[in-house]
């Protein structure tokens, strides 16, 4: 048996863009307070962060020296994979989404597609910003990590790939449960799942209150699982977390009880065939 297939890689994903202090106290925004937060997670067996940055005022932002800052912290104290988001706050540029991947984060998110989020919002992924973020991250040797929120960005995906602008084997997040997004059921995670390239690596989370089914299937799946504040604030029913650390946690318990392991930072670059960037800052 290889002895990484009973590995299973965990993300946290710390902070997001619509999450505030009223939905959670604990929530880090400044980069001292996401990179502590990053680094207690590191500790607990995290390995690999999914960041995003807030402003000044806790507002979601592609600010590239606020990644700068971020990122410096975080890789002065431990080696966690960095899976950047370039969704980053609104109504910005396709350039400025795009710049702080120069910071060489060794993963970096690429959302497969357009979708409605408010009456008139739309969270816009153009063919040519994916195409353009699929160059930059190939020269770049950073691995996309490609979001697909509903069937046709998974063959928004296979297109590009087809075309060149994703490496194989491919990683994909799969995300349900986002409003006006597929809803977050099992059945609707195992049809994605089935929809994947062959050999793709895969991870899924639902938001809210469907986090832990979709865990769960996860782990039923042979998958990978990924947790935290950006996603979810509640631990059960009326019972909020203090922190992320309390879903890394709760989740390296039910990995272990199912007689699996959490992957290491080191372990997590093999199975994703990653670039190892950690020492850059």
């Amino acid at each position: 048996m290889n002895k990484l297939s009973n590995k299973v890689i965990l993300q946290v994903a710390t902070t997001g863009s619509s999450t505030t202090r009223a939905h959670c106290q604990g929530l880090p925004l400044t980069p001292e307070e996401i990179a502590n937060e990053t680094y207690e997670c590191w500790k607990l067996g995290a390995s690999v962060v999914h960041l995003h940055v807030r402003d000044d005022e806790g507002n979601a932002t592609m600010d590239y020296e606020k990644f700068r800052q971020t990122m410096k912290l975080i890789r002065q104290r431990c080696d966690i994979v960095i899976n950047m988001t370039t969704a980053g706050g609104f109504g910005v540029s396709n350039e400025d989404r795009i710049r702080p991947v120069e910071l060489m984060p060794e993963m970096a998110t690429m959302d497969a597609g357009s979708m409605n989020v408010e009456d008139d919002f739309v969270f816009h992924n153009s063919l040519k910003f994916l195409r353009d973020l699929g160059t930059r991250t190939k020269e770049l040797h950073i691995k996309p990590e490609i979001e697909v929120m509903d069937t046709g960005m998974v063959y928004t995906a296979k297109q590009l790939i087809d075309e060149g602008y994703i490496d194989v084997p491919p990683h994909f997040q799969i995300v349900l449960g986002m409003k006006n997004g597929m809803a977050a059921t099992v059945d609707n995670l195992v049809y994605i799942k089935n929809l994947l390239p062959e050999g793709s690596s895969w991870s899924a989370f639902g938001v809210g209150k469907a986090h832990l089914p979709i865990l769960l299937s996860c782990l039923a799946l042979n998958a990978n699982v990924r947790v935290g504040l950006e996603d979810n604030v509640y631990l059960s029913g009326g019972v909020k977390a203090k922190n992320n650390m309390d879903f890394v946690i709760r989740t390296k318990n039910i990995i272990e009880e199912l007689g699996k392991q959490i992957a290491t930072p080191e372990e997590t670059r093999k199975i994703l065939e990653l670039q190892d960037y950690s020492k850059i800052y």
